[in-house]
């Protein structure tokens, strides 16, 4: 009684005021009283509400938008608490919801309707639907009903396919699976009116397929939920209209001819005739297509129209194959979910798409999503355990892997990562589910074994560029660390790069299935033997099966160990042959004008309309321009860089076998670790960085804490080796380069045995005839004063670490040296005061007839050697090759600190350097001008006093030449890479300062150098230029604040250095006066 009176009293005034006065408030009013009625409860209620309003609804058709809206939300609300009996009802609320957003007359949407009109209209007609008894529906789809639903369907499609509004697009896609009956309340058991709705709108379903089918291939604008939901409305849609419900589809379960024949009617067959009965063509006439009308509605879906639209429908199968590669796991789940459903009700029914379906479930039941695969490995088993498919892989697996290796060559060369991915995940899930003996007798074919492992390399194909050749000359160490970090850090392989494969993911797969090969003993070793037979015979493709064994050998997951074991031997056997390891790195010099020759430009004219000239330059030859080798001898570019990638994945692949095997390793170190010692030395960055991954593997698998470690318990096999390789061939670099790389990770305590390895070394450089070696021996050299000068550091940080550091008053020596510098000015224009050199007293000078000589000390050996290496290498400063140059210099710069307490040596080698260091000084190289003024700052803090009036008239004019001409460079050119003069710019400002320290520079030059570093202070100069150049004046404030004062003052009006000069004086105390303070 309390729901009456409320209906009588309340709700009935509200809606009849409504009615009389259609208004958005009397609307609301409605809206307010319905608000939790119970309109279920009584069907007069049904009836006493929403017939009033359908009918007022289809008397505003056309009126305002927003009143239109609201209604049919209202409507909506009322149908949503309540249960549509009556078909006819149903019907007139679709109907007139429908002439809201269309045009009966002209079938077409109606103009400039709001997202919203269309909205409320959308969801009304999807309650309508969904709020039917099972009778209603039943009598709602018929041929009388076609043409609504037609209706419905054409606008709901024309909405999923044009409209941009997310929400609509959504309720347009769920209204179509109610349309459908396969909305997710829908009864899947309810077979007679799955079928009923099938058979009445099965009509429709070209145009349907279609626009579902784009739907859900749209690009991601579109977002995860709309594609989703496509994928799932297209595979439902696709599942009620081919379902296999009948007994006699039941039958067809348990025949095992009948299922092997899904195989056979898989493959390409052309269309049957009366296909044109069902598909027409734009060129049918309209007579033609109402006899079609009649003639499907009257066959309904009959086994003809099955079959022949199971074919038709094919593509959309095939395209959507690509989701499998979806990055959205929500889209993969939704795919998955489409395929299993089709598997397991229509495989008989699409039989001609049998297949492309199985090759999706197979390839998503190893998706990494846990959920996805699951499911699809479900589906799999389910669907072997039936008696008519037991065996199903392993009897159709030939057809299934030549259909996909024929495919390959053109999906990989598109470059398309998704396609590419999707065919590599079938073929991962392909050999998860196929038997290891039907797989083995498969490869056991040589066409099929040939056509499989080429597929392989070819995905695995490597991409040469130039920076394989990029070189480094300066040593490098290797970097200290634990054992995890120093894993990590070396984990990424640089050489790895693909020419047709580009995303991570997609490596990684053809990781995985290169690990499930190398998994089964029955068909590791086939591929195994065909691939090192192609690294024997020189193959063009020997690299990528050097890298496609290494990656069957060493899984992240280590199962199978056993059978793997026995292949990570025999690769060990193949790539520790002498042949990997002596290939060329460089290739050889390009032909050139020889500089030295004369040369002369001749010039010939033609005249005329239309003149041309021909300049030919000649050049003088004579016997030295004899070619003495072969050209099919020389090494070129390509040659170089396929050497260099072939080095890179023999180390590549001797670090992985190494973690594979573990601690066992140790057998394989007597022919591995010379080896990879001696690529460590290599000036090839990417080589370099391969032999350090190797190394490091190697150390970690052996369970070394330390690379000295590492060295030490290793002495007696490289001391073999060395010693052989000097015995075999005297002239070759190899042993010396193993020197060096030992020298640089050793510690000092096994060192000492290689003193007279260093004095044989020093004997061999300065012989003539020895001069290819050179850079080997100064590379030697480098390693030695490096593990010294390191030594030496570390002593001194011991040494330190216990004697507290000396507190210096820093404001009291500012003020002394103001005091100082005020009391005694100095004269710019004064050149003979630009330096004090102070003159012995003669009171202080000792008697030497009174003295006795001093006997001269002995020196510590490693002091020796140091000596006897910088006077090796002085003259390899003034040589033409830079290289030599660099290391020479670098091992000036290295031995001079360790001279430092030593004066009575360093400075003759300081004498002979110099001369040499002077005109490096005057080339214009930034390579070797950086070593340069590297050598001269330590030379100005070792040898100061020696130096300093030769540095005023040899190096100082050349450092302040260079300074103003880069500074030009800098200020102009903004470079994206930082280039040699730009760095050399940097040194020379970090540095510059201890120089004039060291050097105590005063009067003239120290103006000169002022000024010139002044230029950097402009606003233009990088910000870097700007900062250093601060530094370097905030530094000399200390040691002669009025020059800085006086220098700065004169730039402190310009605009650009303004800002600048304004944070020096800050810092120093003062302030620029600014206008208000000058009047």
């Amino acid at each position: 009684m309390m729901h009456l009176e409320r209906y009588v009293t309340r709700i009935k005034p509200a809606i009849e005021g409504f009615i009389n006065d259609p208004r958005k408030d009397t609307l609301s009013l409605v809206e307010r009283e319905i608000e939790g009625f119970n309109f279920g409860e009584m069907r007069i209620y049904q009836v006493q509400t929403v017939v009033p309003l359908v009918v007022k609804l289809n008397d505003l058709t056309g009126e305002s938008q927003e009143l239109r809206t609201g209604l049919m939300n209202c409507l909506r609300n009322i149908v949503s608490h309540s249960y549509l009996a009556d078909e006819k009802g149903l019907r007139s609320i679709l109907v007139v919801v429908l002439q809201q957003i269309r045009d009966s007359k002209g079938a077409v949407m109606r103009p400039n309707l709001s997202e919203e009109i269309k909205l409320a209209a959308v969801l009304c007609i999807h309650e309508a639907l969904s709020r039917c008894t099972t009778d209603v529906l039943e009598a709602f789809y018929t041929n009388e009903t076609v043409v609504v639903i037609g209706q419905i369907l054409l606008t709901l499609l024309e909405i999923i396919e044009a409209e941009k509004y997310r929400k609509l697009v959504k309720a347009a896609l769920q209204c179509l699976m109610v349309l459908f009956y396969v909305h997710n309340e829908s009864d899947r058991c309810d077979v007679v009116l799955r079928s009923q709705v099938a058979n009445t709108i099965f009509i429709f379903l070209p145009k349907v397929l279609i626009v579902l089918f784009k739907a859900s291939l749209k690009d991601e604008k579109v977002g995860e939920t709309i594609k989703s939901m496509s994928i799932q409305a297209l595979g439902r849609i696709i599942c009620i209209m081919f379902e296999e419900t009948t007994e006699e589809f039941k039958k067809l379960r348990y025949d095992v001819k009948a299922f092997r024949n899904l195989f056979n009617n898989s493959k390409d067959c052309p269309a049957e005739a009366c296909e044109y009965n069902y598909f027409g063509n734009k060129s049918s006439t309209a007579e033609e297509k109402e006899e079609r009308l009649h003639q499907m509605q009257k066959d309904r879906r009959s086994l003809s129209w099955v079959m022949a639209t199971s074919r038709r429908i094919r593509p959309i199968l095939v395209e959507t194959s690509i989701l499998r590669a979806h990055t959205s796991p929500s889209v993969r789940s939704t795919y998955a979910e489409m395929c299993c459903l089709l598997l397991t009700d229509c495989a008989h029914n699409l039989r001609s798409n049998f297949i492309h379906i199985l090759e999706s479930v197979l390839a998503l039941s190893e998706d990494d999503d846990r959920k996805i695969s699951q499911l699809c490995k479900d589906t799999l088993l389910q669907l072997q355990q039936q008696p008519n498919s037991q065996h199903i892989f392993d009897e159709n697996a030939e057809l299934l892997l030549d259909a996909h290796l024929n495919k390959w060559p053109r999906v990989l060369h598109r470059g398309e990562d998704n396609e590419q991915f999707a065919e590599l995940l079938f073929l991962k899930g392909f050999l998860r589910n196929v038997n290891a003996e039907k797989l083995q007798l498969f490869f056991l074919v040589p066409k099929n074994l040939e056509m499989f492992v080429t597929c392989l390399l070819t995905a695995l194909d490597m991409r040469t560029t130039r920076d394989l050749l990029n070189e480094e000359y300066s040593l490098r160490r290797i970097q200290d660390g634990k054992s995890k970090e120093l894993a990590a850090e070396f984990v990424k392989l640089p050489w790895r790069q693909f020419k047709h494969v580009s995303s991570k993911r997609t490596v990684d797969i053809l990781s995985d299935i290169a690990a499930l090969l190398g998994a089964e003993p029955a068909i590791n070793r086939i591929i195994f033997d065909y691939c090192q037979d192609l690294v024997l015979q020189r193959s063009s493709a020997m690299n990528e099966s050097i890298l496609l064994l290494t990656m069957m050998v060493s899984p992240q997951a280590k199962t199978a160990r056993e059978s793997r074991l026995v292949l990570a031997e025999l690769l060990l056997e193949q790539i520790l042959r002498d042949e990997h390891w002596s290939l060329a790195l460089q290739p050889d010099a390009a032909w050139r004008l020889k500089v030295d020759k004369p040369t002369q430009w001749f010039e010939d004219r033609t005249p005329g309309l239309y003149s041309s000239a021909i300049e030919v330059r000649t050049q003088d030859c004579d016997s030295d321009d004899e070619q003495t080798e072969v050209v099919h001898s020389r090494v070129s570019i390509a040659d170089a860089q396929f050497n260099v990638l072939h080095t890179c994945l023999i180390l590549d692949a001797v670090g992985h076998c190494a973690k594979f095997i573990g601690d066992t390793f140790d057998r394989h170190i007597f022919l591995s670790l010379h080896r990879v010692l001696l690529k460590l030395a290599s000036s090839n960055t990417f080589v370099h960085h391969a032999a350090t991954f190797a190394f490091v593997s190697m150390q970690l698998a052996l369970k070394y804490a330390e690379p000295s470690h590492f060295i030490e318990c290793s002495t007696d096999y490289i001391t073999f080796h060395l010693n052989a390789l000097l015995k075999r061939s005297p002239e070759s670099t190899a042993a010396v380069d193993i020197l060096t790389v030992v020298l640089q990770y050793s510690s000092r305590l096994n060192v000492p045995h290689l003193d007279s390895i260093f004095q044989t070394i020093r004997e061999e450089c300065s012989k003539s005839h020895q001069t290819g070696n050179v850079q080997s021996y100064l590379r030697v050299f480098n390693a030695f004063l490096k593990h010294v000068s390191h030594w030496h550091s570390n002593t001194t940080a011991e040494i330190n670490a216990e004697q507290p550091p000396m507190q210096v008053d820093e404001d009291q020596s500012v003020l002394s040296t103001w005091l100082h510098v005020l009391e005694k000015p100095q004269l710019l224009q004064d050149e003979n005061a630009d330096i004090n050199m102070d003159e012995p007293v003669a009171e202080d000078l000792p008697e030497s007839d009174t003295e006795p000589e001093p006997i001269k000390p002995v020196l510590p050996r490693h002091i020796e050697i140091i000596k006897d290496i910088l006077g090796q290498v002085i003259k390899f400063v003034s040589t033409a090759e830079q290289s030599q140059q660099i290391v020479a210099l670098e091992c000036f710069a290295s031995g001079v600190p360790l001279l430092a307490d030593y004066e009575n040596e360093l400075l003759p080698l300081v004498h002979l350097i110099w001369r040499p260091l002077v005109e490096k000084f005057r080339q214009k190289d930034a390579l070797v001008l950086n070593r340069c003024f590297t050598l001269l700052h330590l030379l100005g803090i070792h040898a100061k006093d020696f130096i300093a009036k030769r540095s005023l008239s040899d190096v100082i004019p050349q450092l302040k030449q260079f300074l103003k001409v880069a500074s030009v460079h800098s200020k102009s050119e903004t470079p994206l890479a930082q280039t040699q003069e730009y760095k050399l710019q940097l040194l020379l400002l970090q540095s510059l300062g201890d120089l004039i320290l060291g050097l105590q520079l005063e009067g003239k030059h120290l103006h000169d150098l002022l000024t010139t570093v002044a230029l950097y202070l402009s606003q233009a100069q990088p910000p870097e230029l700007q900062t250093l150049a601060r530094k370097f004046f905030l530094q000399l404030a200390v040691y002669n604040g009025p020059f800085v004062y006086v220098t700065l003052l004169q730039r402190a009006h310009l605009k650009d250095s303004k800002t600048n000069v304004s944070q020096i004086f800050g810092s120093m105390g003062f302030r620029i006066a600014s206008e208000a303070d000058l009047q």
